[in-house]
């Protein structure tokens, strides 16, 4: 019931916005669509597709079969959740919550699986931290390594140390599908499919663009707390406006930065709730580690800054 009330206010929130304020709503509106058909569609739309194929043909254990050996050792998971693992990692939000939703769903990988693979496997991707993060806004290219080592390092170290030893269990396919089973049909079915995922995508990005453009409008006391309202909504626009932000020093700005990749904002959670739909999977137990993920990170960017700073690098 809170949840319901708490959609129904930003609802009102948003229609208020429109009516009262057209041309900023239909400016942040127009631009979360630009952000939507440059960078999400052409890169998610196709993985979308073919990921769904690899499920639907029991492909996703054979790429990863390499690697599985030393996955299974570190993390426990299955062959089919080593892809949901590689995938998290490799292709940005919330492709991770897309996988690992399909692969419960298709029984691939048990419920339990799932969840412990959700937990740290959506994250930013690289192109994303290294190009539109670093090097675009906070012009910091030298901070790529260490950066893309706090990223994806403290979400490894958490997956390790919430295993607790797990090994999770290899469902047994019922039926693989043969080659005189595979026809255009299922290529069609996993194209609707991913259109259907990406239009989902599109929408919470507009909605989330109009909220941060109606959080910037807003009387705050600070520009910095604005920021920080902004990069907790929706990670593109507070990653752009913690580089430019006056109340804040370089280091701040970039420790900032990256709690916001790590955490994905509120509208990566709403996305990764809408890709974990009818899966079982619980969005709740997912903010909560991302959430103390992004934590560990900003604390760890103020350390290695202070450092930097007591040492004169």
């Amino acid at each position: 019931m809170k949840k319901k009330y708490v959609y129904l206010f930003l609802t009102a929130v948003l229609f208020l916005y429109l009516l009262c304020r057209p041309g900023q709503a239909s400016g942040a509106a127009a631009a979360g669509i630009l952000l939507w058909f440059r960078s999400l569609l052409p890169v998610l739309l196709p993985f979308f597709i073919l990921s769904g194929l690899l499920t639907a043909l029991d492909g996703t254990a054979s790429l990863t079969r390499l690697i599985y050996p030393v996955l299974r050792r570190c993390f426990g998971c299955s062959p089919e959740g080593c892809f949901c693992l590689v995938a998290g990692f490799l292709c940005g939000y919330p492709v991770g919550a897309r996988t690992a939703g399909d692969l419960v769903r298709n029984r691939k990988i048990s419920r339990e699986e799932g969840q412990y693979l959700l937990s740290f496997c959506n994250n930013a991707s690289p192109a994303f931290l290294t190009g539109y993060c670093l090097t675009d806004c906070l012009k910091l290219p030298k901070l790529v390594p260490l950066s893309l080592g706090l990223i994806y390092g403290v979400p490894l170290l958490y997956g390790m140390i919430v295993r607790k030893g797990r090994m999770f269990p290899i469902l047994s396919a019922e039926k693989k599908t043969s080659g005189s089973q595979i026809s255009f049909k299922i290529v069609d079915a996993c194209i609707m499919d991913g259109l259907e995922s990406i239009l989902k995508l599109g929408g919470y990005v507009i909605l989330f663009s109009m909220l941060a453009q109606l959080l910037k409008e807003l009387p705050l006391p600070s520009p910095v707390l604005t920021c920080i309202g902004t990069g907790l909504l929706e990670i593109t626009n507070g990653i752009a406006d913690t580089a430019v932000c006056p109340g804040l020093s370089g280091n701040t700005a970039w420790s900032l930065a990256m709690a916001f990749a790590a955490f994905g904002g509120l509208s990566g959670t709403a996305q990764t709730e809408s890709m974990i739909q009818g899966s079982g999977l619980s969005t709740g137990a997912y903010l909560k580690a991302k959430a103390g993920t992004s934590l560990i990170v900003f604390l760890l960017c103020g350390l290695l800054c202070l450092y930097s700073a007591s040492s004169g690098f």
